[in-house]
């Protein structure tokens, strides 16, 4: 893993980028777990980030900042509950503030109203996310 990329995860956010119907690359800004090597992220079930991966699961990470080092890879949406907890829990290591006094509260209700789905990245080869896991479990 090169020093940026390091640096870049540090943050724990991305700049996801996914692909419009017509072509065009959408960036949004979430944030990101890794787990074995892939990048993880929760949305709302009905986002567009979910509506735009169904229809291609092509995407590109830019992790750290909007132009940060991007990832490009294969995205899947997994709507499985012990999934979706063990990323709400990475957030409350990564972004504890910001859970405690902000959305961790709104969060668990979507989750527990099935709201919420993760998304799952796995980068093209060779994976400079290998073996990396962010938050450590």
């Amino acid at each position: 893993m090169t020093p940026e990329l390091q640096h870049a995860l540090q943050r724990h956010t991305q700049w996801f980028g996914s692909y419009k119907k017509s072509g065009e690359l959408k960036k949004i800004r979430v944030w990101l777990t890794v787990r074995q090597g892939q990048i993880e992220f929760l949305t709302p079930r009905d986002s567009y980030k979910v509506k735009r991966v169904r229809r291609n699961p092509r995407v590109i990470c830019y992790v750290g900042s909007e132009n940060g080092p991007a990832i490009p890879g294969t995205a899947q949406v997994v709507a499985t509950r012990v999934e979706i907890m063990r990323v709400y829990r990475a957030y409350w290591k990564t972004h504890p503030i910001m859970m405690a006094l902000i959305i961790g509260l709104r969060v668990w209700i979507e989750i527990l109203l099935n709201y919420r789905v993760v998304v799952r990245i796995q980068p093209d080869d060779p994976n400079p996310l290998a073996g990396i896991n962010d938050p450590a479990p």
